[in-house]
């Protein structure tokens, strides 16, 4: 039989009881009237309970949540890295504090700040996850606009002095790293004042802003534009000569020009752009910003509606650049561009077996252009591509003409620049142009510097392949002058190597361009590959030449480039030596 417990034992249960339940009905009203969103996850991870708060922030209610992920809030933008993070605490049975950015049930994105703890048993196992989270949308809204304020103009939203204090000095450590240049712009309104006068200070702030919108347009996403006040923009070019400088400066002034229509306004204003290139001009902020400044009042002072380096010289080369530019457009239409051809001889018989097609330009008012001067621009400007396609056609235009006199043994070298090798239509145009000349495929040669050769090996071999396979050959110029590696010239489809100039210049003195053009030779005719030699001037260097057992010469010695019709004595096997 029991022995009855006292009745003051039962009174104290009771008392313990009532007061549980008081505490669990306090906490149960304090989690539901939580300001916070609360959530209980099973050990599996899928919700077993949410508070009224959770729903009223995420628009779901309880029961089309419970039993899910709560991944169904994810807005897929979230890094990983955070996840990894949380789980990495939760299994060590730590609690984890951070930021996801979720979505409510209305899609509307939302940012929320969360602590998510484990929730071990006596065992230490982990049972389930709590979740206290808070919406933070607006908070980060504010901080935003904090950081808005502090780091950019209000009126225009470039970055004001502080930040591009900042992204300048990113710019300069990457332009030093690079061993490149870099371009710092003041950019002023011409007689902006006269807007704000006239029309009064809105107008002048709705320009202020639409100028700054064109650019903005105007320029990479390296570059940075910042209003220094006023009607005074400042910009920095990373990784920017000065003829690059020079070209977004022109671009910049085309997109000012433009009429800005501000309500019944509408308005045509110029600018007036100083341009400082480091380091030529200076090698911190301060010192460039000077000499921008000061080459945006000489820009003024000349007429305004202009650019105006700081250096005279820079100044005079840039615009020489862009007469040659703008007067190379029209050069092909109005016939200025002519081909000349300069022979290549075999050096076993002295017979003409070969001529290089090389571009010439007489402009009417600069005169004769070196090459050297205008095929970098033409290069640089992407009209490369038109002219390079017009040498092609014209040079397998006058060896057709060869062919029908009966002149089918020699071969037309034509170079190929690296713009006109990366373009993906190469190929096509070459075989287009070669079916419409009805030019036998052997007759054509392409000259491709080594540079370009190793500029992307895999590609190049794979394009080599395709014009070998038109039937025509290939050589690759400048040979020495590079890094390419035997194994590489095995695999590339080429026919001739040819020598550089710059080491048969020296053949004739004792040193180490023989031993290098010894080498090249030797390279070649391991791989059954012909030589030719550039730059010959001397017998004695064709001498040498025939010694070391080169196939081909090309120079002075045996002549200089001329017209088609300067070569029929060539054609007729007359050669007489030096022209």
């Amino acid at each position: 039989m029991k022995t009855p417990r006292p009745t003051s034992w039962c009174c104290r249960a009771i008392t313990q009881r009532v007061e549980t339940l008081d505490t669990l009905r306090k906490l149960r009203h304090a989690v539901e009237q939580a300001p916070n969103s609360i959530l209980i996850a099973n050990a599996d991870g899928n919700i077993e309970y949410v508070n009224p708060a959770f729903s009223a922030t995420t628009g779901y209610a309880p029961e089309e949540v419970l039993g899910r992920n709560p991944r169904l809030l994810s807005a897929g933008s979230t890094p990983p890295s955070v996840y990894q993070e949380l789980w990495a605490h939760l299994a060590c049975g730590r609690p984890w504090r951070g930021e996801f950015l979720n979505r409510r049930k209305d899609g509307r994105e939302y940012h929320e700040s969360a602590i998510i703890s484990p929730l071990l048993d006596e065992q230490g196992d982990i049972t389930h996850y709590l979740a206290v989270q808070e919406d933070v949308t607006e908070r980060k809204r504010d901080e935003e606009r904090i950081r808005r304020l502090v780091n950019f103009d209000a009126l225009t939203g470039l970055p004001n002095r502080t930040m591009f204090a900042s992204r300048f000095s990113q710019a300069l450590g990457l332009t030093q790293r690079s061993g490149q240049h870099l371009a710092l712009l003041y950019l002023d309104l011409d007689h902006f004042k006269n807007v704000n006068d006239s029309l009064g200070h809105q107008v002048g702030d709705e320009l202020l802003m639409e100028i700054a919108r064109r650019l903005q347009a105007v320029l990479r996403e390296e570059d940075t534009v910042s209003r220094q006040g006023g009607d005074e923009f400042i910009i920095v070019l990373p990784l920017t000569d000065a003829q690059q400088a020079a070209h977004v400066a022109e671009k910049l002034q085309v997109a000012v020009r433009r009429v800005c229509k501000l309500g019944h306004h509408e308005l045509v204003v110029t600018s007036s752009i100083g341009i400082a290139v480091y380091p030529e001009d200076g090698r911190e902020f301060e010192v460039l910003a000077q000499c921008a400044d000061a080459a945006m009042f000489r820009a003024k002072e000349t007429g305004r509606d202009s650019y105006r380096f700081f250096s005279s010289d820079m100044q005079a080369r840039s615009l020489r650049v862009l007469h040659i530019e703008n007067a190379l457009r029209s050069a092909v239409v109005l016939n200025q561009l002519a081909l000349h051809y300069q022979p290549q001889i075999s050096l076993r018989d002295g017979k003409l077996v070969g001529v290089e097609a090389l571009l010439r330009w007489q402009h009417p008012e600069l005169g004769t252009i070196n090459p050297a001067e205008f095929i970098p621009v033409a290069e640089s400007s992407g009209q490369i591509l038109g002219i390079g396609e017009w040498v092609l056609r014209t040079a397998l235009t006058q060896a057709r003409d060869w062919a029908a006199a009966g002149h089918r043994d020699i071969t037309v070298a034509v170079n190929l620049s690296m713009v006109q090798f990366r373009h993906a239509g190469l190929v096509e145009m070459v075989e287009q142009a070669l079916a419409e000349s009805g030019v036998p495929p052997r007759m054509l040669e392409l000259e491709l510097t080594e540079s370009i050769a190793m500029d992307d090996p895999e590609k190049v071999i794979a394009i080599v392949g395709r014009l070998c396979d038109l039937g025509v050959r290939l050589s690759i110029d400048d040979f020495g002058t590079g890094y390419s590696s035997f194994s590489y010239i095995q695999r590339l489809r080429v026919h001739k190597l040819k020598i550089d100039q710059s080491f048969v210049r020296d053949l004739a003195e004792a040193g180490s361009a023989q031993h290098i053009v010894r080498a090249i030779i030797g390279l070649a005719q391991s791989l059954a590959l012909e030589t030719i030699a550039e730059g010959v001037e001397t017998a004695e260097q064709q001498k040498v030449l025939q010694t070391l057992g080169c196939d081909t010469g090309q120079g002075y010695h045996f002549s200089r480039p001329v017209p088609p019709a300067q070569l029929e004595s060539f054609l007729r096997g007359q050669h007489q030596g030096t022209t």
